[in-house]
């Protein structure tokens, strides 16, 4: 190796040395801004007494009932069906959704399936209204 080589060799180590151990130069903090706040309203004042309709009724106001004659709905072309309501349907899910868990929980706990309680959660879970 040439003492020039070496020299610049030395050079650029000694450099990125310098480089690693030189500390970051503080910056300032960033400046904040608030919006300034709006100047307070003064409260509103009273109008006065509201003014009266004029005395002279419209003759469609002064007739009670609709302006046109309502039509006649014609009902279902269909007997009504004998399932269950929406609202029932939910209640009964949820109610087997309740069995089902307590069954889990009875499972889970190393109860036999021929203890009365478990028993009687799986009679219950055997009638027809819910499956």
């Amino acid at each position: 190796m040439t003492p020039q080589s070496a020299g610049v060799l030395l050079a650029l180590v000694s450099a990125a040395a310098g480089a690693q151990t030189k500390a970051p130069v503080p910056q300032s903090p960033p400046t904040v801004y608030t919006a300034p706040t709006p100047a307070p309203l003064a409260p509103p004042t009273n109008p006065g007494p509201a003014v009266a309709p004029p005395s002279d009724l419209s003759p469609l106001l002064a007739q009670p009932g609709p302006v046109y004659p309502t039509l006649r709905q014609p009902g279902p072309s269909y007997s009504a069906s004998p399932n269950l309501a929406p609202l029932d349907q939910q209640k009964v899910q949820g109610y087997r959704n309740d069995l089902l868990g307590q069954r889990w929980q009875l499972e889970r706990q190393g109860v036999s399936p021929s203890s009365e309680r478990y028993r009687e959660i799986q009679q219950q879970l055997n009638q027809p209204s819910l499956r």
